[in-house]
């Protein structure tokens, strides 16, 4: 991802899977971190499910470069990361998400 050294702000989305789960789903999954995979303005930083404590079962984090890349996830109709972002968070429950800056120590 390009301006590493440049801070930028993290997508948070917590949610839940359906229940039953089906097939599609982890399919969807692997769509989304297939299509991040060696973009310039968007990175995976962790996917975490299960586990204890409150709040919804599962975590995504991604890295952006930016503000303006939050419209380019959302709403572009010609962009592969967001048609799968998309495509994979329409079909979970529960979906909440927060974006946070990205705090450096120096």
């Amino acid at each position: 991802m390009s301006g590493e050294n440049e801070a930028g702000i993290y997508l948070i989305v917590d949610f839940d899977w359906p229940k039953p789960f089906k097939p599609e789903y982890g399919q969807f999954a692997r769509e989304l971190h297939d299509a991040v995979q060696d973009q310039e303005w968007i990175a995976e930083i962790l996917a975490g499910s299960g586990g204890i404590g409150a709040g919804r079962s599962s975590v995504w984090v991604f890295r952006l470069s930016n503000f303006g890349s939050l419209d380019r996830l959302f709403s572009s109709s010609s962009d592969a990361v967001g048609e799968a972002y998309r495509k994979f968070f329409a079909s979970m429950e529960n979906v909440e998400d927060k974006v946070r800056e990205e705090v450096r120590f120096l």
